[in-house]
């Protein structure tokens, strides 16, 4: 994770352009916006230090446990909003799930589909679906209206 957070301080083409169409695909997301968020990401989370500290006040992480299948219904309020999220489901070794908002699909997919490409072995603890059927657990972001989607199940 320290080396995503390297990368998303860095000037990488496939990032700037990831950012530059997310920008063009939500209005809100100003590239100030983007960078701001981004920097807030990888400054509060993506740091050895950061990342230490947090599972250092889990304990428990470090013991065996079987991976739950993990749905995250992700915002698009903010650029990345769910990051914190699936970075929470994956230091816990459990199964992200996610179903990125519609109007913030392109960071989060684009820094996923890097990580896989760092590490192939990702692609099995880090998934997209349309539907999230049959998770053991869920996490939606957003306002109340987010429990609305679980209408849909």
């Amino acid at each position: 994770m320290v080396r995503l957070g390297e990368y998303m301080s860095g000037k990488d083409p496939g990032w700037a352009e990831a950012r530059t169409r997310a920008s063009v695909e939500n209005g809100w997301f100003t590239p100030e916006f983007i960078d701001k968020a981004v920097q807030s990401i990888v400054d509060g989370y993506l740091q050895r230090e950061s990342l230490e500290a947090l599972t250092n006040d889990y304990p428990y992480l470090r013991n065996d446990h079987p991976a739950r299948k993990v749905g995250i219904v992700m915002a698009g309020n903010i650029p990345l909003v769910g990051f914190h999220d699936l970075l929470c489901v994956f230091l816990s070794g459990h199964i992200a799930l996610i179903k990125p908002s519609s109007r913030d699909k392109v960071l989060v997919e684009h820094l996923v589909e890097t990580l896989v490409s760092w590490v192939p072995e990702m692609a099995d603890r880090i998934q997209f679906q349309e539907m999230l059927k049959h998770c053991d657990a869920y996490i939606a972001t957003g306002s109340n209206n987010s429990s609305r989607y679980f209408a849909y199940y």
